[in-house]
């Protein structure tokens, strides 16, 4: 009897081990998260999103890649373009950009840049004024071969701005006109009145 009774005892164990051990499983299922945090990136990587927050958008074409040493384990990579193609900001024919650890841009290919200025807060390793610089990861710079989705994206959103600006140069305009013939109904209706 006492052995019977023991076994009873660790039948019932295993049995709430089994559920607890279900009911766990089941709730990292369905509670599971979604996204994974350690190598996301904290902006948008839509193309309009990318080419409005980057002060610098081109084609270019590698021409040559150099490292410095900055007391860092890894060094400061400097990427030289050729531009093909300027879409945002001032056009170069020639542009050195810095590049984020991870960034592998080979010689001899083209790419779609989007390229911003550092500054003291967002600087890549050693801040230099001025310097414009970028990233695979979470940047969208990508080879021009498979970038044909955002220059299409960037197309469009340029499109809809040239319309807005259109629009508001019509209504200004407008504005202008009706305010002269007010202006000028007045002037005759005050030498009317004398």
């Amino acid at each position: 009897m006492n052995k019977s009774w023991k076994l009873k005892k660790v039948g019932e164990v295993i049995k709430s081990f089994g559920s607890i051990a279900m009911l766990l499983f089941f709730t990292f299922i369905v509670f599971s998260p979604n996204e994974s945090y350690a190598w996301s990136c904290g902006n948008s990587l839509e193309p309009k999103e990318l080419y409005k927050r980057h002060d610098s958008v081109f084609i270019g074409k590698v021409m040559e890649t150099l490292f410095e040493n900055v007391g860092q384990l890894t060094p400061k990579s400097r990427v030289t373009f050729e531009v093909k193609s300027t879409i945002k900001g001032s056009s170069h024919d020639v542009v050195t950009v810095v590049t984020a650890v991870g960034s592998e841009l080979l010689e001899g290919k083209e790419y779609l840049v989007y390229a911003y200025k550092t500054t003291k807060e967002n600087y890549l390793y050693k801040y230099e004024e001025g310097e414009l610089a970028t990233d695979t990861v979470c940047g969208g710079t990508k080879e021009l071969s498979n970038a044909k989705n955002d220059l299409q994206q960037i197309d469009e959103l340029k499109e809809s701005n040239k319309t807005i600006n259109y629009f508001i140069i019509t209504m200004t305009f407008l504005l202008v006109i009706i305010l002269f013939i007010i202006i000028f109904k007045r002037s005759r209706w005050k030498k009317g009145l004398s």
